[in-house]
């Protein structure tokens, strides 16, 4: 199964007014690593393409310190649909959808256009084009199917059983000597590297839901232990 983006290039980014934005990053990298940084984030773009999109990847990341793929972001709203309103072959593929348009939504999302959930660097992944090829891979994801994502880039679909988990899905995972914040930068730049808070990158995040819910359910358990005559 071959699952690519389109090779028909999107219409130019239109960004919505009042909607915060990512500050620049930074950019830092050499001209060999700039080069590879342009590599990993064609390698998602179909190569009739790359003539086009090139120059526009190579000034977000001297402009935004990063490769976001602006224009591969949809123009329409995104936000978490009804589950069944998601082409899907299992409801945890639909169910997946869900949540990472949630943490996406303008009026979730701390800067949604470079795909920040919240915490100021916890993204869904990398960029637009991870973020499409991740939708593409859960609408044909079956239960005898796992998909596995690593910093927001789809490895791709491997067998499994419907007892196995839908998706594996990792984030950042800087060991050793590289564990700290000027290698990660560096990483981030080149695209090899996600930064996913708790929830971000885990597509989890359900915003004032998740801490109402979560603080109701501590105070209650902590009532039935020290205060039960109270809830009798």
């Amino acid at each position: 199964m071959n699952i690519a983006l389109d090779n028909k290039l999107p219409p130019e980014p239109k960004f919505k007014e009042g909607i915060r934005r990512a500050p620049n990053r930074g950019y830092t990298l050499n001209k060999f690593e700039t080069e590879t940084a342009l590599k990993n984030a064609l390698r998602y773009v179909p190569n009739e393409l790359h003539e086009t999109i090139a120059p526009e990847f190579l000034k977000e990341l001297k402009t935004r310190g990063r490769i976001y793929g602006y224009r591969f972001r949809p123009q329409e709203r995104i936000f978490g649909k009804p589950v069944h309103a998601y082409k899907g072959n299992c409801l945890a593929g639909k169910a997946f959808q869900v949540m990472i348009d949630n943490n996406l939504d303008f009026e979730v999302a701390l800067y949604p256009y470079e795909l920040v959930t919240y915490g100021e660097t916890g993204q869904v992944c990398q960029n637009w084009m991870q973020y499409r090829l991740i939708k593409k891979y859960l609408e044909v994801l079956t239960e005898d199917q796992t998909l596995v994502v690593e910093s927001g880039h789809p490895l791709g679909l491997f067998p499994s059983h419907p007892e196995a988990p839908r998706v594996i899905n990792t984030n950042g995972l800087l060991i050793g000597l590289f564990d700290n914040q000027k290698d990660w930068h560096r990483a981030m730049q080149l695209g090899v590297s996600n930064y996913g808070q708790m929830t971000a990158g885990g597509w989890m995040y359900i915003g004032p839901q998740g801490i109402v819910h979560g603080t109701f359910n501590t105070l209650l358990n902590a009532a039935r232990m020290f205060f039960p005559l109270f809830l009798v």
